[in-house]
C-alpha cells in the first residue's frame, strides 16, 4: 500500500458521486494536482478571460460605430485583434499608451471595472494557490530516513522486530512521534485480496523509550525502534518460514512539526515480508567527535544466531521446567526448524538436592545461544 518513499499508492475507485465531492473541496483539489495541471488550468483561465472581454469590446465598437453614429468607446480599437490587444492591455495592467477607454461610453465604464476585478481574483487565486503548494511540508519529509529492511532477532529476552530511523537535515524535527502499523491480508482463490487485520503496535527505542502505541523521542541522532513481539503481536505465532510466506505489509509512521516553519509533516514507509529479515540486527551509529552521526552504517546489519522458530515457542523454551529433549521433538514435528538446523538453546532445569553439584557442572557447560 506504501512504497519505501512514503507514497501512498492505494486508490479508491467508483466513488459514489466523485466528481460533486472533489468540486465541493476545489481548492484542495487543486493543491494536490499536478504542477502541469495547475499551468494548464490557469492558462487557460487567462486566455479565456482575455477572449471574452475582448470580444466584450469589440461588441461595444461595433454597436457603437453602427448605432450611434460612430461614437468613439475605446481609441485605436476599430476591430476585434485590437480589441483583444485592449483587453490583454487592461487586465495586465500593461498599459503601452496606445488604447484607452473614453467617457462617452458608460458600458465601457462597467467593462472595465468587471475586467478589472476578475483580472485581480485570478492573479490573487494563482499567487495563493502557487504558495500553498511551494510551501507544504510534504518535501521535508524526504529527509527523512527509514532504512531499507526490517530485522528480528532477540531483545531483552524476547524476539523482537527492529528498524531504524533518522534525520539528515540539522534542523530538527519538533514534537516527534512515531507509530507501526500492521496490515494482514488475504487472497481468495478467485484473486481478490482482502484486509483481515488492522493493528497499531507497541513499539520502544533500543535505549529505553517507554512502550507504547506511540512513542515521542527527543529525535537527535538516529533511533532503532523495537517492537516486542509477545502474545498482543500478530506476529507472535509466526516463525522465519510463515512470515516469509505471509501477506503482511508493516507501515512505519513518523510525524513532526517543522522548526522552521512550523508545520507538521509527515514521513511513511513499509516493510513487506521479503523486506523484513529474520536473524539480523543493525550495525551501530558512531559519533565523529560527538559533533557527527556517521550514517554510512544506517542500513548496515550482522547476522545473529536467531532461532526460526515462533516467538511463541522462543518464550515457551526460555520457560523453567521443561526439558530440552522434548522441547526439540515439539518443534521438529511442527517443522519450524528450516533445513534441519538444530540451534542450540539453553533452557534451565530444577536441580535435585542429591545432585546439585552434578547439575551445576552441566549448567556451566552449556551456553544459551539465541
Amino acid at each position: 500500500m506504501v512504497n519505501k518513499s512514503g507514497k501512498v499508492h492505494l486508490r479508491s475507485s467508483k466513488v459514489p458521486q466523485k466528481r460533486e465531492r472533489f468540486l465541493a473541496d476545489f481548492f484542495t483539489s487543486l493543491i494536490d494536482a499536478k504542477w502541469r495541471w495547475v499551468i494548464v488550468l490557469y492558462s487557460a483561465g487567462f486566455i479565456l478571460s482575455w477572449s471574452l472581454f475582448g470580444t466584450a469590446w469589440f461588441v461595444i465598437f461595433w454597436l457603437r460605430h453602427r448605432y450611434d453614429n460612430g461614437v468613439v468607446c475605446v481609441d485605436n480599437v476599430d476591430s476585434w485583434t485590437s480589441a483583444f490587444l485592449f483587453s490583454v492591455e487592461t487586465q495586465t495592467t500593461i498599459g503601452y499608451g496606445g488604447r484607452q477607454i473614453t467617457p462617452q461610453c458608460p458600458e465601457g465604464v462597467v467593462c472595465l471595472l468587471l475586467q478589472s476585478l476578475t483580472g485581480l481574483l485570478l492573479s490573487t487565486s494563482l499567487l495563493g494557490l502557487i504558495f500553498a503548494k511551494l510551501s507544504r511540508p510534504r518535501p521535508r519529509s524526504q529527509t527523512v530516513m527509514f532504512s531499507k529492511h526490517a530485522v528480528v532477532a532477540p531483545y531483552d529476552g524476547f524476539l523482537s522486530l527492529m528498524f531504524r530511523v533518522g534525520d539528515a537535515r540539522k534542523s530538527q524535527l519538533l514534537d516527534v512521534a512515531i507509530s507501526l502499523h500492521c496490515f494482514r491480508f488475504r487472497t481468495t482463490a478467485a484473486g481478490e485480496e482482502f484486509l483481515v487485520s488492522q493493528q497499531e503496535l507497541p513499539i520502544t527505542t533500543e535505549h529505553g523509550i517507554e512502550i507504547g502505541e506511540q512513542i515521542k523521542p527527543f529525535f537527535l541522532i538516529p533511533l532503532t525502534v523495537v517492537h516486542v513481539i509477545d502474545e498482543r503481536s500478530p506476529l507472535y505465532e509466526l516463525g522465519a518460514q510463515e512470515l516469509a510466506a505471509s501477506r503482511i505489509e508493516i507501515i512505519a509512521v513518523l510525524e513532526g512539526v517543522v522548526e522552521s516553519t512550523s508545520m507538521v509533516t509527515q514521513a511513511k514507509t513499509s516493510y513487506l515480508a521479503e523486506e523484513i529479515l529474520w536473524g539480523q540486527r543493525f550495525h551501530p551509529i558512531s559519533l565523529c567527535r560527538g559533533k557527527k552521526a556517521d550514517l554510512s552504517s544506517f542500513d548496515k546489519t550482522y547476522r545473529v544466531r536467531t532461532p526460526p522458530f515462533s516467538a511463541k515457542e522462543y518464550e515457551r523454551s526460555n520457560q523453567k521446567g521443561i526439558k530440552i529433549d522434548e522441547y526439540k521433538t515439539s518443534v521438529r514435528e511442527k517443522g519450524e526448524l528450516s533445513n534441519g538446523d538444530d540451534y542450540q538453546v539453553w533452557i534451565p532445569i530444577e536441580r535435585n538436592p542429591e545432585s546439585s553439584t552434578k547439575n551445576e557442572t552441566n549448567s556451566n557447560n552449556n551456553s544459551d545461544i539465541v
